[in-house]
């Protein structure tokens, strides 16, 4: 009477020792949990609200929080999309208001209060800076005169910069008019020979902060320095 043999259950190679071999083993066999529900049965899955009765109730609720996630980061990129066509329009409207204002005088009252109506500042300060810039309302210095010399090292760099101010750079600015506010954008001018800034304040500290992007506000400098110095008396 000859003796059956039964196979041993194929157990996979070499020991399971640790956690990132026990994953592996898992991913090469998705379906290991269902051939052994005696495992399923006795895993201890943690859930964040109440106890998992299954890896399938735990599945769904990794899935469904990265949806949310997902979810999250749609909307922030959707109103990031919005404000970014607000602003497109807005600096658009805005430009051909410039272009249509007549004379310099003109140009600087459409660019001011633009900015403060549209753009919801508090107080806009526009400083020329040059030599033989004609004499208009708003402070003009030439290009050698401390106090331009003083905006210059002040603000050294070619591009916006957006943010809280010291006391020393929001008078230097703004002036008499800079009482209160707690957030400043600061747009370079530069076109020769024609340079300067425009000054834009805020009581809102958060309404302009280092981390807001700036790539509008160059485009915004870009085009008011340009119609002012096309808008100057020749």
């Amino acid at each position: 009477m000859g003796m059956s043999t039964q196979q041993p259950e194929q157990r996979p190679e070499g020991p399971v020792s640790d956690d990132n071999a026990v994953a592996e083993y898992l991913l090469a066999h998705p379906d290991f949990l269902r051939r052994r529900r005696d495992v399923l049965a006795a895993l201890d899955i943690p859930h964040d609200v109440s106890p998992a009765v299954s890896l399938i109730e735990r599945q769904v609720a990794v899935l469904s929080e990265e949806a949310s996630q997902l979810r999250g980061r749609l909307d922030e990129l959707l109103r990031v999309a919005r404000d970014n066509d607000r602003l497109a329009d807005q600096l658009h409207r805005f430009t051909l208001e410039l272009l249509a204002a007549d004379g310099l005088e003109r140009v600087l009252v459409t660019l001011r209060d633009g900015l403060r109506h549209d753009f919801r500042a508090d107080v806009v300060q526009v400083v020329l800076v040059g030599s033989g810039l004609p004499a208009v309302d708003v402070p003009v210095l030439a290009a050698d005169d401390p106090a331009a010399l003083r905006l210059w090292e002040a603000f050294p760099d070619a591009r916006p910069r957006v943010g809280r101010l010291d006391r020393e750079s929001l008078d230097l600015v703004f002036g008499d008019h800079a009482e209160g506010l707690r957030s400043a954008a600061v747009v370079p001018l530069d076109e020769p020979p024609l340079r300067g800034l425009i000054a834009i304040g805020s009581r809102d500290p958060e309404r302009y902060c280092a981390d807001h992007g700036t790539v509008f506000l160059e485009r915004l400098g870009a085009v008011a320095a340009r119609v002012l110095r096309q808008a100057m008396p020749r």
